[in-house]
């Protein structure tokens, strides 16, 4: 039997790289993402590597020290804009199939998932819901809410292996190789990380 604090640890890793991969303009976001950063180096039963860890909390720690216009600035060019084209465009179907659009040929699983999980959309934040940070958002409340609800532990599944699992590697690889601040680079390499962590946890633990 998995102990629930592997199901707690998972939530919050997934719930710190969504608010990082978020835009650090929502204040709220970013006091909850400052909250959390404690705990994680905390971690102990996801197999992380802790050099990785604390690289990502001392990066982001550094970038709040400094001026919170370059961290909205790069933002932008990595997220939002960059001329003459996104390097590293933060949605799902790029990284799947390579087509830099949106809503493509998996999206319609994507809101299955939502609607199995009794979901009507996304949170309202003008974001598609293939953005990486909502994939990132929608795992945290699967897992946070499995402990209560059994049958989620499918749809986490069937999120990581049809969706987190298929832009994961690619796009963090991307991040880390464009991103000029230190912080986005830590959030990539956890974030690949991770999901090598999760990979291997489904390999072990089958839930569908």
């Amino acid at each position: 039997m998995l102990s629930p604090k592997i199901f707690e640890e998972r939530a919050l890793l997934y719930k710190v790289l969504s608010l990082a991969l978020y835009t650090p303009s929502d204040i709220e976001s970013q006091n909850e993402l400052k909250t959390l950063l404690p705990a994680v180096r905390q971690v102990s039963l996801v197999k992380m590597n802790p050099e990785t860890i604390d690289k990502f909390v001392d990066a982001w720690i550094t970038a709040w020290e400094n001026s919170q216009g370059d961290l909205k600035g790069e933002y932008t060019r990595l997220f939002v804009n960059d001329y003459p084209e996104l390097k590293c465009p933060p949605f799902e179907t790029y990284w799947a199939t390579g087509e830099r659009t949106i809503y493509g040929h998996n999206y319609d699983s994507l809101l299955r998932i939502y609607r199995e999980a009794c979901l009507d959309r996304a949170p309202d934040v003008g974001l598609p819901l293939e953005h990486v940070a909502l994939e990132l958002e929608l795992m945290y409340y699967l897992v946070a809410s499995s402990t209560r609800q059994p049958e989620y532990l499918c749809l986490q599944e069937k999120l990581f292996r049809e969706h987190i699992e298929k832009w994961a590697d690619g796009y963090s690889r991307c991040l880390e190789e464009n991103a000029k601040l230190e912080n986005y680079r830590g959030t990539a390499r956890l974030l690949r990380e991770f999901v090598a962590s999760e990979r291997a946890f489904f390999e072990e633990s089958k839930f569908c």
